[in-house]
C-alpha cells in the first residue's frame, strides 16, 4: 500500500510554490469569469423554454400535481442562474482580487446542478427509470467545472448514495433496478475520473507555460545583457530606447547621454593583462550601477572600455552633478591584481542634456549619442578624469 501510495504521489502530485498556486488560482479564475456567462445564459434560456413549454402543454392553469413540481425545478434553476448572473458581473470587476472566491462560486453552484438535476431525475422515477437529466449534467459538470480530486470524489459519492437511496422511494414498478444502479456507478465513476484527470492536466499545462515564459523571459535578460559585467548591452538601445524616448518626449521630460571611457585601459590591459582588465570592466560596472536609480536610469556597456548612462529626469544641473559623482566613485575605487598591487583607475565622462521642456522639438535619441560622444572627446584631450557637458 505504501509503494501504491508513492507511485500515485509521484505520478500525480503536482506541487506548486504558494506564488505559483495564487498565479494558478487567479488564470482558472479569469477563465471561469470569461465562460460563466455564456453557459448562464444558455441554462436560463433553456428554463425559460421549459416553463413555457409546461404552461402551453397545461393551457396556462398547471393543474397537475407534476407540472406543479417542475415548474417549480424550473423556476428555481432560472432565478439561481440570474442571481449567479449578476454575481459573475460583480466578480468580472473585482477579479483578480477575489480569484478565491470565483472558485467557490463556481463550485457551489456546479453543485447546485448536480442537486437539482437529482431532484429532476428522482421525480422523474413516478413515470419512467429515465436517468438521462443527471446523467447529462453530471457529465457536462465533470468536463467543465473546476473540481480538486477531494471535491470530486465527496460530490459524486454522496450525490450517488443519494440517488440508491431515494430512486427506489419514488419509483412505481418493483422491477429490478440492477441495470440502473449499475448505470449509476459507471457514470460516477467516469465523472470522478475526469475530473481528476482535468485537475492534474489544468495544473501540469499551467506549470508547463510558467516554464516555457520563465525560458523565455531568461532568454531576453541574456539577449539584452553583456555577458562580462551583466549591465545591458547595445540591444537595448535597438529595443528599447524608441518606446523610452517617446514617452520623454511627449511628457517633456529631460533625458541625459553619458558616454564614459575608462582612461589608458590599454596600458592597464598591457601591464596586468586581459583577464584583470576583464575584471576592472567588471568592478567598475558593478560600482556605477549600483549608484543608479532603477526606476529611471539606464547603464549599458557601449563596447570595449565604453559605457553608456541614460537618465531619464536628469537635467543639465544634475548632469553635472553626477558626472562629478562618477569621476570620483571610479577614482577611489582600487583596483588591481592583488592589494599588493594596487592601481587607480579613472574615467573621462561626455554628457549631453536634452532639457524637456525648454526645447521646441526633440533630436533623435541617436544624435544624442553622438553628442555625448563629441564631449567625451572633449574631455579625453583636454587632461582626462573629468566630466564635460553639453546643454
Amino acid at each position: 500500500m505504501k509503494r501504491l501510495l508513492n507511485f500515485c504521489k509521484e505520478k500525480f502530485h503536482i506541487s506548486m510554490t504558494d506564488e505559483q498556486e495564487k498565479g494558478y488560482i487567479e488564470v482558472r479564475a479569469k477563465h471561469i469569469l470569461r465562460y460563466e456567462s455564456k453557459a448562464l445564459f444558455f441554462i436560463m434560456g433553456f428554463q425559460v423554454y421549459n416553463i413555457a413549454y409546461a404552461l402551453i402543454y397545461t393551457h396556462g392553469r398547471l393543474h397537475t400535481l407534476s407540472s406543479r413540481v417542475y415548474t417549480v425545478l424550473y423556476a428555481t434553476a432560472l432565478l439561481v442562474s440570474l442571481g449567479c448572473f449578476f454575481l459573475t458581473v460583480h466578480l468580472k470587476k473585482k477579479c483578480p482580487g477575489n480569484a478565491r472566491k470565483v472558485l467557490c462560486f463556481q463550485f457551489f453552484y456546479a453543485v447546485f446542478l448536480l442537486v437539482w438535476g437529482a431532484c429532476v431525475t428522482i421525480y422523474d422515477q413516478r413515470v419512467s427509470e429515465n436517468l438521462s437529466v443527471y446523467l447529462i449534467i453530471s457529465l457536462t459538470v465533470a468536463m467543465l467545472v473546476y473540481f480538486t480530486p477531494i471535491q470530486a470524489v465527496l460530490v459524486y459519492g454522496i450525490l450517488q448514495i443519494l440517488l440508491f437511496w431515494l430512486l427506489p422511494v419514488f419509483r412505481n414498478s418493483d422491477k429490478d433496478s440492477y441495470g440502473v444502479n449499475v448505470n449509476l456507478v459507471v457514470m460516477t465513476l467516469i465523472c470522478i475520473i475526469i475530473s481528476i484527470y482535468r485537475y492534474f492536466y489544468d495544473r501540469k499545462h499551467y506549470l508547463y507555460q510558467q516554464l516555457i515564459i520563465e525560458k523565455n523571459s531568461q532568454l531576453k535578460y541574456m539577449a539584452n545583457r553583456d555577458s562580462l559585467t551583466g549591465l545591458r548591452n547595445r540591444r537595448f538601445l535597438e529595443n528599447e530606447m524608441d518606446s523610452l524616448y517617446r514617452r520623454c518626449r511627449e511628457e517633456k521630460l529631460p533625458v541625459t547621454f553619458m558616454m564614459l571611457d575608462i582612461d589608458s585601459f590599454k596600458a592597464y590591459n598591457d601591464q596586468f593583462g586581459h583577464l584583470q582588465g576583464d575584471e576592472c570592466l567588471r568592478r567598475i560596472a558593478w560600482r556605477m550601477n549600483r549608484a543608479l536609480d532603477e526606476n529611471c536610469e539606464y547603464l549599458l556597456r557601449y563596447g570595449g572600455e565604453e559605457f553608456l548612462y541614460v537618465g531619464i529626469g536628469v537635467d543639465l544641473a544634475a548632469a553635472e552633478s553626477k558626472g562629478r559623482h562618477f569621476n570620483q566613485m571610479i577614482r577611489e575605487l582600487v583596483i588591481g591584481p592583488s592589494d599588493s598591487e594596487p592601481m587607480g583607475i579613472t574615467v573621462s565622462i561626455g554628457s549631453y542634456t536634452v532639457n524637456g521642456g525648454e526645447q521646441e522639438e526633440y533630436p533623435d535619441w541617436e544624435d544624442g549619442i553622438h553628442q555625448a560622444d563629441k564631449a567625451l572627446y572633449v574631455a579625453k584631450t583636454s587632461g582626462k578624469d573629468k566630466c564635460v557637458c553639453l546643454p
